[in-house]
Formats: C-alpha cells, structure tokens, sequence
C-alpha cells in the first residue's frame, strides 16, 4: 500500500524547462508539466518514437583481431578508421507540445495514487490524465483555450534531418518520417475535457469520457501499489524517494509497454535528446530496469525480452564480424531499439559485457519468475551465445586463460590506454555469467562444453595491482570515476573469490579519491557496495544525499549535479536528465533490507541498526517473499524453493523454541505456499 504520506509530489512554478517539469507515463507516452508566469507547457513524447536514420551495422573489418592489433601499436588512426564518428545516428525525436494560459498558475501537483496531474491557478485549475490500457491516449480537462505544437515547429533539427512540414490537420497533425512510417495527434473537444490521441500512420481520431479514465487510472493504480513491496526504513527521506520511484518506474516500464531507454518516455520536445535516448548497456539499461526483480514487477522486464530476441539475426551478425564465429551474440554499449550502433566510442562498441550483463539479467528473472519456458525459448540460447563470443576473445598460454584487450567501461574514454590484459570488470562478469550457465543447464536438464568448465577453472577472477582489485593488469585506481567496474566482482556481479585484505585495500582506495566525478547514477551502486563492505550508514547517507544533489525541483533525476561544488560531473549541465539513478535508487532501497551474496540473503544489512525498519512482500530468488522487521521476520515460498540466510543482529528462535544467533546460516527447502517465521529473543 501506497502510505499516506507519500501519495502526491508537488512542485512550485516557474518550472522553466521540460525537465523541471512534472512527469506521469504508461511505459509507451510520457508528459511533462511545466511552465512559468501564466504559461502551462504539456510535453508530450513517446519511448517508440525513432528515426531510423544514421547508425552502423558492424563490418568484419571491425575484427578483435583488428582492434588488438591497432591497440597493440598504440595506432589511433587506425582504431579511427575502424570506428568513425557518424553525423548521422539514429534518436527518438521530439513528438509534440500543448501550451495553454492558466491565470496565476504556481503549482503543479502529482497523485501517486491515481497518476492525476493537477495544474493550480488563482480562480482555477487544469487537470490531466493518460491512460494505462489505450497506450496513445491522454486528456485535459478545465481548458478550453489551448495549442498543439508539433515537433517540427520547435526542433530545427528535424528540418535538418530531412522532415517535411506536418500535414495541419482541423483536429491535430500529421508528421511523415523519412524512413519511418508517419505519426500525429488527434484532439476532440466534449464536455468538460479534451482528449488526445497519438497514434502512426493512420492517424487515428480521439475519443473518450473523463469519468472512465478517472476509473480506470484509479484501479490501475491502486491494484499496483497492493502488489509491490512495502517498506519503511525509518529515515523519511530514504521512504519518499522509494515510493516515488516506483511510480516512475511504472509509467516508464510498463509490461505492455516499449522498452525504456535513457530517458523513457520523457523526450525534449525543441531538440533532440541526449545520446538519442539511447539503450546503453554498459550500466543505464541495467540500471533502469533493476527495480523489475527486486521488487516483483517481473512482467516489466518482457518488453525488453522481446526486443533483445527480436535482434537475434543482428546480435549473430555482430558476433561474426567480431570473433567470426556462427553461434555467438553481441550487443555494442549503445544502439537504437533495432540494434543498431551509434558508432565511434570503440571502447564501448567492444565492450562485451553489454551482453554479459544482460544475460545476467536474464537468469536473475528466470530465477524469481520460475519462468522456465522464456529459459529455453530464449534465456538460456543467449546466454551461451554471449559466452562464445568471451569463448573466442580468450587466450590460452597453456596454463591460464587470459583477455587480451579490453576497456574496463568509460575509464579513460577512448584513450589509447584505456585498455587493459584482464579487465577485471570483465573477469568478474565471465565468471557469474559461467556459474548461471550452469545453472541454467541443471535446470534444464542439459550439457555446456567442457572447455567452459575448464576456462572457469583457470581464468583469473580478477586482477590484482599492489593488493587492490585492479582495473587492469599493471593498473590499480588512480583517480575518482563514476563507473565502479573494478569493483563489480563484489556488486553487481558476486563472483567474488577476492582475498579480503585486498577487498579492503581497494575500498580504501575508492574512498580515497572519492565523488568528484561521479554521475547520478554512480550514488545508488556506491550505496549498494558500501552496504556490502558492512557500511550501513554510509549506503544510507548516499541514498540520503543523492535527491539534493541530483535531483531538481520537478522531481526529475539528473546526469550531473544540479549545482556546482560535488562533482565535476561529465556534461557540464544540469539539464540532462536520465532514468537509470532514480531506478537505480529503488532498488538500493531494497537492497538495504534484503540482497543475495553466493546464494544466501541478507536481512536488514543496509540499515543501522537503531532504526525500526520493517518490510512486506519483498521478493527473493528462488520464488520466495520476505517480510518483516527489527522483532519477527518470515519467509513465504510461492513455488517450491530451497531458502538460505544468515539471520541479522540479534538472537532468534522459530516456532519450535530453536534458538539461533546472528551471522548463523540457516537452510531449507520449503514447499510452494510455506511459510517458516522467526522472532527476536527477549
């Protein structure tokens, strides 16, 4: 349930650009409200709104054979001619824009409950709705006097791009593509309300009645907060920011939706977006969708299942130009939704744990849904796929498997050494993606090859450096940087198998140099390592700090800081606005009360343990949810399910009077509908 202190979000005029503005989705359309003096702004945008022009296909040319041998001579030009810059890429592009005069306009509010977005004046006000079943449709109601201003008439770029004109339609527009078939909006006038439709090619006529889509927001809604998990950590702040993200991370991921890239459905309506809106794969869609699992909204995640296998030619093509072989799969770090990539940052385009990543991801649902048949239709033939391609990267000197080259992600951009033997990034990510695949056979009841048994025998689980985890061989931290890969062994990935003395010689390290050149989305997996490394206050304090920091006044996360003094940042604004952080803090949140470590969970690790915290149904691998809090805590299987856990501060006994005490690991194979509790002594 949805608590009462967090159901609406409000935010003051002016709101002087789209991204200050207040933003509601369904997962395929997003609105942002902004504006100032007595100007109302509606952004109207869409997720599925690309132009396909521009991008690369991989050529063979761009062999690993090539790129270690242009690497190995230090030859820039070459990595160049390999890699050229495109002027033209694909990008989702602006859609549309209503502005309407509102007298004395100040205030735009938010209810999380039903998604209403309401608009205050001085004598009246303006509400908004979309709906969440008919994807294109949205109404306003308490204006009359209103325009439509499509794309073309405020982004010169699509001109440039080789747009025509819109076609001017009585009721709306309709704007042909170059490449691409044509989209619009279609508006229509009844009592009390105007409802909007945006649709392609045909362009379809609006229609609809405000008290349905009042009710039908209202079910959605509710039905939605009776299903996630309910959490109170006992700092305010660290609640707001949770249950506000789940709300964003519905109206951006919906299962019935379009996969979300950078920014959602949230686009620019006067230029195109940042990166294009991208997907990159090197953490942001990651990021974005990692709230899916840990907090049970699993049906999120198909949309981007579906449009990963629909790349399967592609992704087999990419393989072959890269290691030449036929049965492997890569994704470059940034493509559109057709896998295209965006050319030029070679070190991200053979950055191979894009993939290895997502076939991480994979098996994480696979492991909480049960969903076996996505396993063998899909899941587990890309997970194999993803491992030839490491398979064929590998050498072997007889004795130890070895990557040759490889970037450890964004440290030292495309530098000439920004690569390294054996990443450990990459170490760490062959390593979990082997013990899934594994997995993922006993599931299915199937071999893999013997050499990948071998190769995790004798491929190093990570490099080391003066005792720290280092990027590279021969290369420990030497400055602050946003993207902890190094670190990845212990989060995301848990592989592990790293000596604890050096565990802790490379968090001083990383603490050492600090947040100077952090993004946003660098604090939520700072905040789960620290959790890791048995900081409670400390993952607490980032989660804590972040909203100041890399919030601004419409609640809308950002790349950068949103003020100097912090963080250098990267793109010297603090008008870019991504997804990834805010999601990313969700399910840092959760983490803080229940996360996976070799199998075995750990209850309330992240929070100091002064604080009254307590949880319902939070899902965990294996088909399991957990609720609880500092006094009783159960488990309930939802399919039968082998628990293991370590049992947090304090002493406990079950039902059975059997006393157990903190850190005591506790195993049990329980059956689908099984509930086991425990509760505090004393």
């Amino acid at each position: 349930m949805l608590p009462d202190q967090f159901q609406t979000f409000a935010a003051e005029f002016p709101l002087e650009h789209v991204h200050t503005g207040v933003a509601a989705g369904n997962g395929f359309l997003g609105l942002s409200v902004w504006g100032e003096g007595d100007t109302v702004n509606v952004t109207v945008s869409s997720s599925s709104l690309w132009d396909h022009q521009g991008g690369e296909i991989w050529s063979p040319e761009q062999s690993y054979k090539n790129i270690c041998a242009a690497l190995a001579k230090q030859d820039e030009n070459r990595m160049k001619e390999l890699f050229p810059w495109y002027k033209l890429v694909p990008s989702i592009i602006p859609l549309a824009r209503i502005t309407f005069p509102l007298d004395g306009a100040h205030k735009v509010e938010l209810s999380h409950r039903d998604s209403l977005l309401t608009v205050f004046g001085k004598n009246k006000r303006a509400e908004i709705r979309l709906s969440q079943s008919e994807k294109g449709v949205f109404a306003i109601r308490g204006v009359s006097d209103f325009r439509l201003i499509p794309g073309y008439d405020l982004a010169p770029v699509l001109k440039e791009r080789g747009f025509a004109e819109p076609e001017r339609l009585a009721d709306g527009f309709r704007q042909t593509m170059p490449k691409d078939p044509a989209f619009g909006i279609r508006y229509a006038k009844g009592a009390g309300a105007t409802f909007f439709r945006f649709s392609r090619d045909v362009i379809a006529a609006a229609s609809g009645n405000w008290s349905a889509l009042e009710e039908e927001n209202r079910r959605f809604w509710n039905d939605f907060w009776m299903k996630v998990p309910e959490l109170h950590s006992g700092m305010t702040e660290i609640d707001a920011r949770y249950y506000s993200g789940l709300f964003q991370f519905q109206c951006m991921t919906s299962a019935d939706g379009f996969p979300a890239g950078l920014q959602g459905p949230w686009i620019e309506d006067e230029k195109l977006p940042p990166w294009s809106s991208d997907f990159h794969f090197n953490i942001n869609v990651q990021m974005c969708y990692w709230p899916a699992c840990r907090a049970g909204l699993f049906d999120n995640l198909k949309p981007l299942w579906k449009m990963l296998e629909s790349w399967k030619e592609q992704m087999r093509h990419n393989a072959k130009c890269f290691v030449g072989i036929d049965d492997g799969y890569m994704i470059p770090h940034a493509v559109d939704d057709r896998c295209v990539c965006m050319g030029g940052f070679w070190a991200g385009t053979m950055d191979h744990t894009s993939a290895g990543w997502m076939a991480m991801m994979m098996f994480e649902y696979v492991r909480c849904t049960g969903d076996i048949e996505f396993l063998k239709r899909f899941g587990f033939d890309f997970m194999r796929g993803v491992m030839r391609v490491y398979e064929a990267m590998l050498e072997f000197d007889g004795s130890h498997y070895a990557i040759p080259w490889l970037t450890s992600p964004e440290y030292r951009g495309i530098a000439m050494d920004a690569v390294g033997r054996n990443p450990s990034f990459h170490l760490a990510a062959i390593h979990r993606l082997l013990s899934d695949i594994f997995a993922a056979a006993e599931m299915l009841h199937c071999e893999v090859p013997a050499a990948w048994h071998e190769i995790q025998e004798k491929l190093p689980w990570y490099s080391e450096e003066d005792g720290e985890i280092a990027l590279w061989e021969g290369l420990k931290l030497d400055m602050s940087h946003r993207h902890h890969s190094h670190l990845a062994a212990i989060c995301p990935f848990d592989s592990l198998h790293i000596p604890e003395d050096v565990v802790e010689r490379s968090v001083g390290a990383w603490v050492r140099f600090g947040m100077g050149t952090w993004a946003g989305w660098s604090m939520p997996w700072a905040a789960m390592l620290h959790n890791r490394f048995n900081h409670p206050d400390m993952a607490c304090m980032i989660l804590k700090m972040w909203p100041s920091l890399y919030t601004n006044k419409g609640g809308r996360t950002l790349h950068d800081p949103q003020f100097p003094g912090f963080s250098v940042g990267l793109v010297g604004t603090n008008r870019i606005m991504q997804m990834d952080a805010g999601l990313g803090v969700v399910a840092a949140i959760l983490d803080l009360f229940l996360y996976e470590t070799q199998g075995v969970l750990e209850l309330f690790h992240g929070l100091p343990e002064a604080n009254d915290a307590l949880c319902a149904n939070v899902p965990a691998p294996g088909g399991l949810r957990f609720s609880g809090n500092r006094r009783e805590f159960s488990f309930t299987a939802e399919r039968d399910a082998v628990l293991n856990f370590r049992f947090p501060a304090g002493e406990w006994m079950d039902v059975a009077e059997n006393a157990y005490t903190a850190g005591t690991l506790f195993s049990k194979e329980m059956k689908a509908g099984e509930q086991i509790a425990f509760y505090r002594k004393g």
